[in-house]
């Protein structure tokens, strides 16, 4: 409440975003998305872009949507338009799932699993599949921790109200502290030296 009061004083206009953009604009997770799929040309070998296009095609033919194909698939929207631009491999299986759902003929069916076959070699995109907007959001928030940016700044960067979320889901574990070690050392001597009286016996009577 006392930062909704401020921004209602200090003559800032409402619609404008509370955690705005380098430029003021509004952060947009399918902005980062896209940008990372841009990031991850080129786009499949020419083959599976043909696969795609033949996959679009029998989908339409089978007079169905990309919405309405990819809830009987069982899949998202964005991966179902993935595999049709090309972007993303086809296996095996997800291509029967795909001949049973626009119902091709076995003839059609033989086509399709030769083309997937022959599509399925690796590209350059299929290598950085890995980078997706989770993990580059962990390692963007991990940058700015070790640049010294308090969580709170970190969690107003993303956008995000509870800086705990921030700490547990996107800053990478540090570096193990020996000086903690040394001040519960220092706080329990008993302890420690019954430890390692017991660790420098066993050594002993391990060498005898």
């Amino acid at each position: 409440m006392a930062m909704l009061h401020r921004r209602f004083s200090s003559d800032v206009r409402l619609e404008d975003p509370v955690f705005l953009d380098a430029l003021g604009g509004y952060r947009d997770p399918n902005n980062v998305r896209k940008d990372l799929r841009l990031a991850r040309q080129p786009i499949g070998n020419e083959l599976r872009c043909e696969l795609g296009r033949l996959l679009g095609k029998a989908r339409r033919d089978a007079g169905l949507k990309q919405i309405e194909a990819a809830e009987r698939l069982g899949w998202s929207k964005n991966r179902l338009s993935l595999i049709e631009t090309g972007r993303d491999r086809v296996d095996p299986s997800e291509a029967r799932l795909l001949a049973d759902t626009y119902r091709l003929s076995r003839s059609s069916r033989a086509s399709l699993m030769d083309m997937v076959s022959s599509a399925g070699q690796p590209t350059i995109a299929d290598e950085l599949s890995w980078v997706t907007s989770h993990n580059f959001r962990k390692t963007t928030a991990t940058l700015l921790d070790e640049a010294g940016q308090t969580a709170r700044q970190v969690a107003d960067q993303f956008g995000q109200s509870r800086p705990s979320m921030t700490q547990d889901v996107y800053f990478a574990r540090r570096a193990r502290n020996p000086e903690a070690a040394h001040a519960l050392a220092g706080a329990m001597p008993e302890h420690h030296e019954s430890q390692n009286h017991g660790v420098n016996h066993g050594q002993k009577a391990y060498g005898s």
